[in-house]
């Protein structure tokens, strides 16, 4: 009967066993998961210095805009008569009457530029829309059933724009074709908690409004065309305040993403930009042709809103937040090139050069968010990938001694990160991918470790140990 071999005495050979090394390097990932919360962190802190100045910029040249409107808001009253004890009190209280449009179509052509603020840029858009449709004429009696006064002469056609600041020109309104007016700051309206513009349909003469008392309709339908020059950033967004509302709308920009609570029934997206056509009925939106302004804001039709928005399918930082996300696998894999390349020579890494291994795979994500912010993702990449991918080929070749298994690690890490710029590239299919390759990955560790001598203790005796405390 063999004499049995005994577990090795001494810790210093005890770490070189290849199933003890195994667990030390699991371990090594998990604390190497420290700096990682602290790579995560940092990129979390540039992404919102990046979004503060996006507002920053936003804030001056124009933010997200939502447009709704035009709208032909007419003031009126009602008495109302309350009971005081025996005596009779009459209280004349003012309202407002909402009024939407027959028909409304839109046409818009939007151009976009790049605006740099320090190291950072932010796409903006300026646009050009033209507004043209039609009203019917107004009924009071839609909205209230007993009047007391309807001040015809003070109704206003207005338009709510989120972001006033982005307006660039002068509107000016034509009203049936004929009458061309300016329009004026602000909702026109007391007490509406909207930014935008309106015109005073008093001005318009071919209209002859008067305040009628008796409730008849004296405001006749009419029509009207505008443009209007807006600048904005991030989206472009419309309401569906008529009867039939479309929207034609082009831009230079190749990568639109196309919401909201309606989608456009055509589109046509090439690499030099995009067009697109909305159409919506009233039937699609809850909301009536007319309402009573204390019943409910202008806002209610936000719900309804659709759009554009100038979508940046190169968000470095979001790219590099995911691939913090496959960062175990990759440590792992790292660590299993390394121990297989151990596995093939007679000098042995001592576990504190792993971990040196493993924080230089870590501080690959500070060098490509650094990079990234200057020179772009897909450079960054590259060079940060270099760059470290060397360093470690440098390192491994010089404690195996072998420029070739120095050289064998280079291949391996560039192979490593290329296969992570291929996932995050693929985005959608980013798990799938991803998945897929783990599996091939494992699969390859599994067999290429199938003669490794998991127990080590032949190995032990037998081999010298590089950069052990029993290494002279």
């Amino acid at each position: 009967m063999t004499d049995q071999p005994s577990l090795p005495a001494s810790l210093g050979n005890a770490i070189h066993i290849p199933a003890f090394k195994l667990a030390l390097i699991g371990a090594l990932i998990l604390i190497l998961l420290v700096p990682m919360g602290f790579v995560g962190g940092l990129i979390g802190e540039r992404e919102s210095r990046a979004s503060a100045v996006s507002r920053e910029v936003s804030g001056l040249w124009g933010g997200p805009q939502l447009l709704i409107g035009p709208v032909l808001i007419v003031p009126y009253s009602i008495l109302r008569v309350t009971t005081v004890g025996e005596r009779r009190v009459e209280e004349v209280q003012g309202r407002h009457a909402v009024f939407l449009p027959e028909a409304l179509a839109i046409k818009g052509e939007s151009k976009t530029t790049t605006l740099h603020r320090s190291i950072f840029e932010v796409p903006v858009y300026s646009s050009d829309l033209a507004f043209e449709g039609r009203f019917q004429a107004p009924r009071i009696s839609d909205v209230a059933a007993q009047v007391h006064e309807i001040r015809w002469r003070d109704a206003v056609l207005a338009v709510a724009i989120s972001d006033v600041s982005g307006l660039k020109a002068t509107i000016n309104g034509v009203i049936n074709g004929t009458e061309t007016l300016p329009f004026d700051p602000s909702i026109g309206i007391p007490g509406v908690n909207l930014t935008g513009v309106h015109l005073k349909l008093s001005d318009v003469s071919s209209l002859a409004l008067s305040n009628d008392p008796a409730g008849a309709v004296t405001l006749p339908a009419f029509s009207f065309r505008f443009d209007l020059r807006l600048n904005g950033s991030g989206t472009l967004d419309f309401a569906p305040v008529a009867k039939d509302t479309s929207v034609d709308l082009s831009a230079d920009w190749p990568h639109p993403s196309f919401g909201g609570a309606f989608l456009p029934v055509e589109r046509e997206i090439k690499n030099n930009g995009f067009t697109a056509r909305w159409y919506v009925p009233h039937l699609a939106r809850s909301v009536p042709q007319s309402w009573n302004l204390n019943d409910g804001g202008i806002e209610r039709m936000r719900p309804y809103g659709f759009g554009i928005r100038f979508f940046t399918p190169v968000d470095f930082y979001k790219l590099i937040s995911r691939a913090t996300k496959y960062v175990v696998m990759f440590l792992g894999v790292g660590f299993m090139a390394v121990f297989l390349l151990e596995f093939r020579s007679k000098h042995r890494i001592h576990p504190v050069q792993y971990f040196f291994v493993g924080f230089a795979m870590v501080f690959f994500y500070v060098l490509l968010l650094s990079f990234a912010e200057h020179i772009g993702f897909i450079r960054a990449c590259v060079l940060a990938a270099g760059a470290t991918g060397t360093l470690l080929a440098l390192y491994v070749g010089r404690v195996q001694l072998s420029a070739m298994r120095g050289l064998a690690a280079l291949v391996l890490f560039l192979v490593l990160y290329g296969l992570l710029y291929l996932i995050l590239q693929a985005e959608d299919y980013s798990l799938i991918t991803g998945a897929i390759l783990g599996f091939v990955l494992l699969a390859t560790i599994m067999f290429s470790t199938l003669k490794v001598n998991w127990s080590g203790i032949t190995a032990i005796r037998s081999t010298p140990v590089e950069g052990s405390l029993n290494t002279p």
